[in-house]
């Protein structure tokens, strides 16, 4: 029916009470990764194209809305800080990603089902 279209599925999370506003989506999970990878917030940001204000927000959100930290950070001077997700946090990531791909699966079937059937 739709050959050319397919479902795209974005994942947030939003609190209860939070009036539906998100609290972590992919760019926050893209940011959590970065940071992973580079050790640094500032390098994380500017790998995104992110500023690392923005990056801040995101980052003091979250762990608002967790009640625990995700990252540990250390700032720096010259040298620039460091930063490293905590244990809690490198569990964060990881069952946002299972469930993200549980989601996109899920959505898959259910286009299939709906548009791809015949």
């Amino acid at each position: 029916m739709l050959s050319n279209a397919q479902a795209v599925i974005k994942v947030f999370l939003a609190a209860p009470g939070g009036r539906g506003k998100p609290f972590c989506g992919p760019g926050m999970i893209n940011l959590l990764e970065a940071i992973n990878e580079t050790g640094n917030v500032r390098k994380a940001c500017e790998n995104m194209g992110m500023s690392y204000s923005k990056g801040w927000k995101l980052l003091n959100n979250l762990e608002k809305w967790l009640s625990y930290p995700v990252t540990e950070r250390r700032q720096g001077g010259r040298g620039g800080g460091e930063a490293r997700l905590t244990e809690e946090g490198i569990v964060f990531l990881k069952k946002y990603r299972v469930f993200e791909t549980d989601c996109r699966k899920t959505a898959l079937d259910l286009f299939n089902k709906h548009y791809a059937g015949k």
